[in-house]
């Protein structure tokens, strides 16, 4: 495959904006385009507080779907806040969900842009009666500390996922049974953590 140009019709008062070169003896034109701002409404959920993770398998952070709007997951965080009575090496999962937990801490997402509506998405943490985990989608190893390094500099604990150039986000279709969990699989005693996911709502897949 070769570099090509197609010839343009020039409208009577617009003028694209480019920059000229030639190609294989063509003078052609790169197009210039400045993006705009991005529409769509913006949320975090984060706790409030640190989050125990003292219990093996408990789900850490649920974000749920809302009834309308699809959820768009664009970064995820997770992060020891509190040290752990012995060091360890953890297990931390992100599972879908089929059906949402109940009883946990509800946290309201919180709004990027303060003209927004409310988010459709709900979140938890800590539910005392877990959803339904259906489909694995990430598994990766934590190093929790059991104190804070003082003579040498102090390795930040943590983990993150972003959506990547070229790569789909996270989805969560609309509909209050589908979500996602961030699970702790090991139980640190007294480790707590923050957990943030950042998404956005459309109503497009």
């Amino acid at each position: 495959m070769a570099e090509a140009f197609i010839n343009l019709t020039e409208g009577s008062g617009k003028k694209a904006h480019g920059y000229d070169r030639s190609i294989g003896g063509n003078t052609v034109i790169d197009e210039f385009t400045l993006p705009g701002e991005f529409p769509y409404p913006s949320f975090e959920a984060v706790p409030l507080t640190s989050t125990s993770i003292a219990t093996a398998n408990d789900h850490v952070l649920q974000l749920m779907a809302g009834s309308s709007n699809n959820v768009r997951i664009r970064y995820m965080r997770f992060e020891q806040s509190t040290n752990a009575t012995t060091a360890a090496v953890g297990i931390v999962e992100i599972w879908r969900l089929s059906s949402a937990g109940t009883g946990g801490t509800s946290v309201t997402p919180a709004k990027y842009d303060t003209a927004d509506g409310a988010a459709g998405a709900t979140a938890m943490t800590l539910p005392s009666a877990k959803g339904t985990e259906s489909v694995l989608l990430k598994r990766f190893a934590m190093v929790y500390r059991q104190a804070v390094a003082v003579a040498q500099a102090q390795v930040d604990d943590a983990w993150e996922w972003y959506q990547k150039p070229g790569q789909k986000p996270i989805i969560i279709p609309a509909g209050t049974s589908n979500g996602i969990a961030i699970k702790g699989v090991t139980a640190v005693a007294a480790a707590t953590v923050i957990a943030s996911i950042e998404f956005v709502e459309t109503a497009f897949v």
